[in-house]
C-alpha cells in the first residue's frame, strides 16, 4: 500500500538521497575509499564495514612483524657498529701504544674537535703530545758500548796525551807524503 509523505519528509528524503549520490562515489572510489570508509570508522567505530575491518586487521599483523624485523635489523647494526668501534680503538691504542688514560684524552680531543675517525685523532694527540724516549737500559755507556773499541782504554786513561799522540802521527802522515809527493 502506498503511503503518502508531506513536502517536509519529501525534501528531507531528496536531501539524505543527495548526499548518498555524493558520498557512493566517494566510497567505491579507489583512491578515496579507503579513506572515507576511515572517516566513518572514526565517526562511528561498532560500525562493521565490510571488508575494512579485515583490511585492518592483516595491516595491523603486517606492521607489527615489520617493526618486529627492524628492530632486529636494528639490534644487530647496533651490536655490529659496537665491535666495530671496539676493534677500532684497541687497533689504535695498540699501535699508539695509548694507556687507558691516554685514550680518555683522545676521545676528550675527538669530541672537543669533531674528529669522527681514531686515527686522525691519534696522529694530532701524537702530535701536540709527542712521547718522550724510553731511557737506555744500563746508561749510555752500554747503548754506545765504547768500552769494546779498540784504543778504548787508551783514550780514558789520558785523553790529552791520546790526543797529542794522533796529531803527531797526523803531522807525520803528511810530512811522509810530502817526501813522496803524494797528494
Amino acid at each position: 500500500m502506498p503511503r503518502t509523505i508531506t513536502d517536509e519528509e519529501y525534501a528531507h528524503l531528496m536531501g539524505r538521497k543527495q548526499v548518498a549520490d555524493f558520498v557512493e562515489p566517494i566510497y567505491a572510489s579507489p583512491q578515496f575509499g579507503r579513506e572515507a570508509r576511515a572517516l566513518i570508522k572514526k565517526a562511528y567505530p561498532n560500525l562493521q564495514i565490510e571488508g575494512y575491518d579485515l583490511e585492518q586487521k592483516i595491516e595491523a599483523r603486517f606492521d607489527q612483524e615489520k617493526q618486529e624485523r627492524e628492530e632486529i635489523e636494528r639490534k644487530k647494526t647496533e651490536a655490529d657498529e659496537a665491535e666495530k668501534f671496539k676493534s677500532l680503538r684497541k687497533r689504535t691504542q695498540d699501535h699508539y701504544k695509548f694507556t687507558d688514560d691516554a685514550m680518555k684524552r683522545l676521545e676528550d680531543l675527538m669530541v672537543e674537535r669533531n674528529i669522527g675517525d681514531y686515527e686522525a685523532g691519534a696522529l694530532l694527540m701524537a702530535a701536540k703530545e709527542p712521547k718522550t724516549s724510553d731511557p737506555t737500559p744500563g746508561g749510555a755507556r752500554h747503548f754506545w758500548n765504547h768500552e769494546k773499541r779498540d784504543g778504548f782504554a787508551e783514550i780514558s786513561k789520558d785523553p790529552e796525551k791520546w790526543g797529542f799522540n794522533q796529531l803527531l802521527q797526523a803531522a807525520e802522515r803528511d810530512a811522509q807524503r810530502d817526501r813522496n809527493q803524494e797528494f
